[in-house]
This record gives structure tokens, C-alpha cells and sequence, in this order.
């Protein structure tokens, strides 16, 4: 089982040991300026174990200036597609402009704990999103329920996004939802993240 932790930039820790991906999120996008977080992006690029940009994104919830959170966002596209990495994404009723802003991109996009309704996800598969699933599966009245079956196993991560749950409660609850074999499904799962990475 291969796990990844999401290193948030504003909490100024150090690196893990293992995997990672690095990202400073939409809710605290004014801690650095844009030229900061470009210097500590490059700077992480070094790292062989940082392996996706994020999470970062747009939130319309948040008390943080949407322009300064689209410029954040900007250098870490910038970063990820000079690393030619994928980019991790958190949108809260932001879609448009994450559309928008994206498009000029090719690098793999993947959303961080996706709960969208059948027709947004049908749009976002148009824009080559992929989809990391989380907690919102085994919430019964979770628009990722009437989704997911629009969403390709190929398109498909899971998440827990918390030590308090296990990850095999989401490809369980995952897997019944699109009647397939849970240990094919964890297979298909770990096809896609080899294929992100290309390892």
C-alpha cells in the first residue's frame, strides 16, 4: 500500500521521509507572495520524493481575495508543468475558474476529495480531470453518489485525508458502489498512480 502525504506549505515544517506532494493552499494563499512560493516550489523541485504540486486550487468559501488565491494558484501550475508534474486540486465553488485557468495546461489534474454532481463530473471529465475520492463515499446523501458511476476506474484515486480512517473503508465502499472486485479494483487504483508518476 502506498500512501502520500500532502505537505502544507504555510505550516513550515520539513519534508517527510517517503513520498509527498507540496502545495500552499487556497485558504492560506497570502502567507507568501507569489514570488516566495515560486522560490520554495523550485526549491522542493530538487526533491525526488516530491511527486505532485498541491494541494492547491480556488476557494470561494474562504476569506482570502480570489485574485490572490488565482495567482497563487498560477505558480504552482507553472511550477507543475516545468516539473512535469501533476497537480493536486482543492475547488470549493469555483469550478469556472478552475476550468478556465487549467485549460492552458497539459500536466495530469488531479481533485482532492471530489463530491460533484453527475453533470459537473461529466464536464470535468471533458477537461481530462481526474478524480481522488475520499470520505464523501460512504455519506449516502453525497452528490458522489449519484457521480460516480459517470467516472472511469482509470480516472479513479481514493483518499482518506485523516488517520482516523483507514483507506481500505473507501476502496471497499468504492468498489461495491461500481460492482467490481475489491482487489481488482485496488489493482486498477494502483495502475493509475503508476501511470501518473510514470514509475
Amino acid at each position: 500500500m502506498i500512501s502520500i502525504y500532502n505537505l502544507m506549505l504555510h505550516e513550515r515544517v520539513d519534508p517527510p521521509i517517503g513520498r509527498y506532494s507540496a502545495g500552499l493552499h487556497p485558504w492560506f494563499a497570502d502567507q507568501y507572495s507569489t514570488q516566495e512560493i515560486n522560490v520554495i516550489l523550485e526549491e522542493y523541485a530538487g526533491d525526488h520524493n516530491m511527486i505532485a504540486l498541491g494541494e492547491t486550487g480556488l476557494d470561494k468559501s474562504c476569506h482570502i481575495p480570489m485574485q490572490i488565491q488565482q495567482d497563487i494558484f498560477e505558480i504552482h501550475l507553472k511550477n507543475a508543468a516545468k516539473q512535469n508534474k501533476p497537480v493536486v486540486l482543492h475547488c470549493v465553488k469555483a469550478w469556472e475558474e478552475i476550468i478556465e485557468q487549467t485549460s492552458r495546461f497539459s500536466m495530469a489534474k488531479v481533485l482532492h476529495g471530489y463530491n460533484g454532481s453527475a453533470e459537473l463530473t461529466k464536464r470535468l471529465l471533458n477537461h481530462n480531470f481526474l478524480f481522488s475520492i475520499g470520505t464523501a463515499i460512504l455519506n449516502p446523501r453525497a452528490k458522489i453518489q449519484s457521480a460516480i458511476q459517470t467516472i472511469p476506474v482509470s480516472s479513479l484515486f481514493c483518499e482518506t485525508d485523516t488517520f482516523e480512517l483507514h483507506i481500505e473503508e473507501i476502496y471497499a465502499a468504492l468498489s461495491d458502489k461500481l460492482h467490481e472486485n475489491k482487489v481488482k479494483f485496488k489493482e486498477a487504483v494502483f495502475a493509475n498512480f503508476s501511470n501518473l508518476l510514470s514509475l
